[in-house]
C-alpha cells in the first residue's frame, strides 16, 4: 500500500464509526447494574407506546442451558446475538434423566429473561434427555448457525459440565462462542470493547479473522487483529477500515497465548480458528492456545 493510500484508510477508518448495537444491547440487559438472583428478569427501560420490531428468523442461535448461574449469563449473550443478527433463540436444556416440572420452570424463566430485554426475539425451547450430553446438544444444533455454551468461574468446570463443553467446541461443525464471564456483570464499558483475533496466515487464522469483521460490522465495534512475528506484516501498528470496520493491527511479541489472554481483560470476545475439530490458533500460535476456552477473561468464538 502506498503512503498517500495507507494515509485515506486511516482517515476513514478514524471517522465515526456509528452506532454501537451491541453496547447498546449490553446496556440495555445490564439494566439494574447486576443481577443478585441468577434468574432475575432484568428490567429494560422502554418508550412508551413505541412499536416493537419483528426480528427476522432466517438463522437460528442454540443456547445449551442448565441451572447455573453462568446459564443466564451465556443466555444473555445468546439472546443478544440472536437480536443483532435477526436470528430465532432456541434454548435447550439436557439431562441425563426424565423430563421433569424443574426441567420445565427453568426453560420457562429463561424464556421471561430474554423476552424482558429482547421482547422481538423469537425464543423457543426443549428438554432433551439421554445419557451422552454432548451427543444430544451436537445432534440439537446441527442446524443452528451460533451455538453458545457457558463456562463456570476456573479450568475445571462449565456449565453442563467442562467435558460437554470441550466436546462441542470441539466437534460442532459451526461458529461456537463459549461464554466465560468471571466478574459479570462487566459495566457499561464492556459494550465499547473490541474483538480481538490473532492471524498467523494460516486457513484456520484467516477464517477466524474474516469471522471477526463480519461479528463487529452487525456489533457496530472495531476489531484488534494481532499479527504473529512471521506474518506478513510491514508496521507495527496500522489502522485500516474493512467495509466500515476499523481494524487495528498490532505485532504481537513473546508467548502468543499468553498475549492473547492478556487482551482478552480488555475485550468483548476473542475470536480462535479450528481445525478438523481442533480449538486451535496454528502453529505459529502455539499449542497453549487450546487454554483459552478455559481461561480467557471474555468470551470465546471457535471458529472453522
Amino acid at each position: 500500500m502506498k503512503n498517500l493510500d495507507r494515509f485515506r484508510a486511516e482517515t476513514v477508518a478514524r471517522r465515526d464509526p456509528g452506532s454501537n448495537r451491541f453496547g447498546e444491547m449490553i446496556n440495555r440487559y445490564l439494566g439494574a447494574v447486576s443481577y443478585p438472583d441468577p434468574y432475575a428478569v432484568v428490567p429494560v427501560k422502554t418508550t412508551a407506546g413505541a412499536p416493537v420490531t419483528t426480528t427476522v428468523t432466517d438463522g437460528t442461535v442454540l443456547v445449551g442451558v442448565d441451572d447455573s448461574p453462568i446459564s443466564s449469563i451465556a443466555v444473555d449473550h445468546a439472546a443478544i446475538e440472536a437480536e443483532l443478527h435477526g436470528w430465532a433463540l432456541r434454548l435447550v436444556n439436557v439431562r441425563r434423566t426424565g423430563a421433569d416440572e424443574a426441567g420445565e420452570s427453568l426453560l420457562r424463566r429463561l424464556t421471561d429473561r430474554v423476552h424482558a430485554s429482547a421482547p422481538a426475539v423469537v425464543v423457543s425451547s426443549r428438554l432433551a434427555v439421554g445419557a451422552h450430553p454432548a451427543q444430544l446438544l451436537l445432534a440439537a444444533a446441527g442446524d443452528a448457525d451460533l451455538l453458545v455454551v457457558g463456562h463456570r468461574h476456573g479450568a475445571t468446570s462449565t456449565a453442563l459440565g467442562r467435558s460437554v463443553a470441550d466436546r462441542v467446541g470441539r466437534h460442532h461443525a459451526g461458529p461456537v462462542l463459549v461464554v466465560r464471564m468471571p466478574g459479570w456483570p462487566a459495566g457499561p464499558e464492556f459494550g465499547a470493547r473490541p474483538l480481538v483475533v490473532a492471524v498467523d496466515g494460516s486457513a484456520p487464522a484467516r477464517a477466524a479473522a474474516e469471522f471477526a469483521y463480519a461479528e463487529a460490522r452487525v456489533r457496530g465495534c472495531d476489531v484488534t487483529q494481532l499479527h504473529i512475528v512471521g506474518d506478513r506484516m510491514d508496521l507495527a501498528r496500522r489502522l485500516e477500515d474493512r467495509d466500515g470496520v476499523r481494524v487495528h493491527h498490532r505485532i504481537m511479541s513473546g508467548d502468543p497465548a499468553s498475549a492473547l489472554l492478556a487482551e482478552s481483560a480488555r475485550a468483548a470476545a476473542v475470536v480462535i480458528g479450528r481445525s478438523r475439530h481442533e480449538v486451535i490458533v496454528p502453529t505459529l500460535l502455539g499449542p497453549a492456545a487450546h487454554l483459552l476456552p478455559q481461561r480467557a477473561l471474555c468470551p470465546v468464538f471457535l471458529v472453522g
